[in-house]
This record gives structure tokens, sequence and C-alpha cells, in this order.
């Protein structure tokens, strides 16, 4: 069952606005997540990042460490100096930094990959350059990349293959505001257990 979201308790996560106007617009269209395909001797691994200007990406380190929680963040040109998308020239990149999200390889890479494709395609966008072999990085817009950080967070401690697909099905059923909201409660430091609750939202049935 698709979560219905609340208005009243989405706050500030929605600001009444539809969901194609959330955060690239900010920045000017400048893409705010990027999937990054690497090769390592155990195989493909993508991680997913939110890219953040600098000083706002340490402002929120600070504040989960504060709470107890970590966060890593690296130079945007430290994770894609190499890339050859044309989103490096578009842009200028100096003051960014590239927030991980999450790691995925092997059986939960593999449960997630439909959604990704289904994402991915929705928004005109090349998956096979992730979902492929080799190295490569796919820069996404806001509305794509908080769905996916929504799955590639909260299937990690999953462990069975039924549970992985069940809740990336769930949230490919989500609206874009569904997300936003499922987003912002996830990550808040206030709300530590966001992603369990999500979770079983999605999954419990099984």
């Amino acid at each position: 069952m698709t979560p219905q979201l609340d208005p009243a308790s989405a706050g500030t996560a929605t600001e009444d606005a539809p969901a194609s106007s959330f955060g690239s617009s900010v920045y000017g269209g400048r893409p705010t997540f990027a999937l990054a395909r690497r090769e390592s001797q155990k195989g493909g691994a993508v991680t997913l990042y939110e890219l953040l200007p600098s000083e706002q990406a340490a402002a929120r380190r600070d504040r989960l460490e504060r709470r107890g929680r970590s966060l890593r963040v690296e130079a945007f040109a430290d994770v894609f100096e190499d890339s050859t998308d044309d989103v490096l020239t578009r842009w200028s990149w100096g003051e960014w930094a590239a927030v991980k999200v999450a790691r995925l390889d092997g059986g939960r890479f593999r449960a997630l990959v439909p959604l990704l494709q289904e994402t991915l395609d929705g928004a005109g966008l090349d998956h096979t350059t992730v979902t492929g072999s080799g190295t490569g990085d796919v820069f996404l817009p806001e509305t794509v990349g908080v769905r996916l950080a929504l799955a590639f967070r909260g299937i990690k401690p999953i462990q069975r293959v039924d549970r992985m697909r069940a809740f990336c099905r769930g949230l490919a059923r989500m609206s874009d505001e569904e997300c936003y909201y499922w987003h912002a409660k996830c990550r808040a430091p206030s709300s530590p257990n966001g992603e369990k609750a999500l979770r079983t939202l999605l999954t419990d049935h099984l």
C-alpha cells in the first residue's frame, strides 16, 4: 500500500509547490544528485551522492554529528574529476561538495535495478551508464535524486530479497510529493527512525 501524504505533517517539505519546481531550480537548473559507478576487485558498485555547496554540506554534517550520526562529505572534484559528462563544463563546481548517500553492490543493487531503470528512463536519462559495466556517472535532477535516495538508504539493512523488491515497488508507486515528504523525514537529525518507518510501511505485509 502506497503511503498518503499528509500536508499538515509535511510542513515545509512541499511548500505547496509542484515537485518539478523543487531543488535544482534554486541552483539554476543545476543537478543536485549524481550516481557514480566504479569498478573494484569485487566488481562494480554504484554510489549515490547529493551535490551541495560546500558550506551547506559542512553545516549538515555538523548538525548530524551533534546527534551522534555521521555524514561523508567529499570535494566534488575528488569524486567526479574524471567524468566526461558535460555537466562539468556547464556549471562551476569549485565550491561544491559530494555528500555520500549510500553505496550499493551485489544483490541489493540488483534488486534496485528495475526502480533505477524506470526512474532514469522517466527522466530521459541513460540508465545503462550505471547499470552496465565499467565506470560512469549520471547527474540527476532533485526529483529523481530524492526518490533514489530513499531507495539507496532504505534497502541497505534489508536482508530478504522479497522485501528488497517490495520496498522498491512501493517507492515506484509513490508520487513525487510523497517521496519529498519521506526524504525530509528520513534525513532530519531529529527523526532517526524515519527510514525504519518507511521500510515497515512498504514491507510489513510480507
